[in-house]
């Protein structure tokens, strides 16, 4: 992988390989800051290694055991099928954010789900928990409107040199909640450059839709909401899978792999 290309995800992750697996912080540090892959990212950031911290406590890969050491965990992959929706709205929702956070991981993005979510909703009989790769987004969004964030059905993250920031933001809706998911969506903070997505399953949830974002706060960001109908997700969620099978077996690398 190119220099440039690296990512401090994939930089702390190599260091740990060459760490046996797990280490101190300061032991990262040290690694790091001699670390071909990494000299781009130092020169461009002052403060690289609050940036390592903070990458340690947010992605799942990296198990914190204690006193500044981490340890790093495999990744398991995981098998996405073609999935129908069931008109059960609590099973439906489910469905709903595994297939944005599949559609996430295909796409190259970090994923993350409302821990609740992870715990008690499934994903073609797996827990929501096994489809997200961001652990703690605390320190992305610290500020009163942390509480809401967190419960944004999925959100997809980039990567720069200072770390992890919102490029997506799903909420799934029923009729009597869309207000509310639009209140949440907006709630993060206007310095990240992410798109906001109601998703819901009929034209009752499009029309509330459409007569929200043109009422106070929202009208004044209409640029960055869209909706989009089941239907519709469940469309590009086939068409994804079709083409990863085929990436796949023509031999494209994953991107970061």
């Amino acid at each position: 992988m190119k220099e440039d290309k690296f990512t401090w995800k994939d930089i702390v992750r190599n260091v740990l390989l060459e760490l046996g697996g797990q280490g101190h912080l300061s032991e990262i540090n040290k690694i790091v800051e001699g670390y071909p892959g990494a000299k781009i990212k130092i020169e461009s950031n002052p403060t690289w290694q609050a940036t390592i911290r903070r990458v340690a406590r947010q992605y799942k890969i990296f198990e914190p055991l204690g006193k500044g050491v981490y340890k790093l965990l495999e990744e398991v992959p995981i098998k996405a099928e073609l999935q129908e929706f069931t008109e059960e709205p609590e099973i439906d929702h489910g469905i709903a954010q595994g297939m944005l956070l599949t559609l996430g991981k295909i796409y190259g993005y970090e994923t993350y789900a409302p821990l609740h979510d992870q715990t008690i909703r499934n994903f073609q009989r797996k827990p929501l928990r096994d489809f997200v790769s961001v652990a703690n987004c605390t320190d992305i969004f610290k500020g009163p409107n942390l509480s809401k964030i967190r419960e944004i059905d999925a959100l997809w993250f980039d990567e720069d040199d200072y770390g992890l920031f919102p490029i997506y933001a799903f909420e799934v809706e029923e009729t009597t909640r869309v207000k509310s998911g639009l209140d949440r969506l907006l709630k993060i903070p206007r310095r990240f450059p992410t798109r906001f997505f109601i998703i819901g399953s009929s034209t009752k949830e499009k029309d509330l839709f459409n007569q929200y974002i043109n009422q106070t706060p929202f009208r004044n960001f209409k640029d960055k909401f869209l909706f989009r109908l089941y239907k519709e997700l469940k469309e590009l969620y086939s068409s994804a899978l079709i083409h990863n099978d085929y990436r796949e077996q023509f031999g494209i690398i994953e991107r970061g792999k």
